[in-house]
């Protein structure tokens, strides 16, 4: 009997992931630190990719396919992640080798478990990556995640929204937690604001993704001009060069967080 009802069990519970494979969701846990990953499925995303012309620079759309798909993770790392990390390894992060008043156990605002972890450098998130089993994303890879198979400017259209982006204007001062804002059509958290996203450019080369709860969507600059739809920039398709500049984001700070990818074989 209990033979019978243990078979009865599995193939209800195959059936349901079956279902959810079917309706296009497809989820992965890490066993490692519990992330919650979701498939990006295969398609492709037309992107401005930067050619040096002599002294200057042009951009070119280029299409990037992805013919396998991938795993993304459905929110960035949180502080609750970040601290299992910390005690499985023993892992000090930059901040708090080079002895910075604020780090991740002390942003300068409250935080819980389930906040986005901040005051990381790309050092700390490569290492928790590798720790995890999984990857930082490149550029591309973000940016048709991001999108969620869309062709609009946001993944929600082409206004901004500030029911779906924590930002200055609505989180006021410090992070917000993950998933409490609603998700793109591949079902991701917090890829607009929140806090931003490292992500790779090429070996060498970093940059930010996505926007932060520091910026506001429409910011005065301190040299005069106003500038307008600066989330926009945040998430547009068009790929950063491989060079070093003056603006790597090597600096941890209080809006920079990130999220992985699992790549499939």
């Amino acid at each position: 009997m209990k033979k019978a009802i243990f078979i009865l069990f599995f193939l209800i519970l195959s059936g349901f992931f079956l279902s959810m494979k079917n309706s296009g969701f497809n989820l992965w846990v890490n066993p490692v630190d519990h992330m919650k990953f979701v498939w990006v499925p295969p398609g492709k995303i037309t992107v401005e990719e930067p050619v040096e012309l002599g002294d200057s620079t042009i951009y070119k759309p280029k299409d990037i396919h992805f013919s396998q798909g991938f795993w993304m993770g459905q929110t960035e790392v949180t502080v609750r992640q970040f601290g299992k990390f910390v005690k499985v390894t023993g892992y000090r992060t930059d901040a708090e080798r080079t002895g910075d008043h604020f780090t991740w156990k002390n942003p300068g605002f409250r935080q819980s478990g389930n906040h986005p972890v901040v005051f990381i450098s790309y050092s700390d998130a490569e290492a928790y990556a590798e720790w995890a089993g999984v990857e930082i994303p490149f550029e591309s890879e973000w940016l048709y995640a991001c999108l969620g198979g869309t062709h609009t400017k946001f993944y929600w259209g082409d206004e901004f929204d500030y029911d779906r982006v924590w930002c200055r204007e609505n989180s006021v001062t410090g992070t917000k937690p993950v998933a409490h804002k609603p998700p793109n059509p591949y079902r991701l958290y917090d890829m607009v604001g929140n806090v931003w996203e490292y992500i790779r450019v090429c070996d060498s080369i970093v940059a930010l993704r996505g926007g932060s709860w520091t910026r506001c969507n429409k910011a005065k600059a301190w040299w005069g001009p106003v500038y307008s739809d600066v989330f926009s920039g945040a998430v547009k398709p068009t790929l950063s060069k491989c060079e070093e500049s003056i603006f790597q984001p090597f600096n941890r700070d209080d809006d920079r967080g990130f999220r992985c990818i699992k790549r499939t074989d």
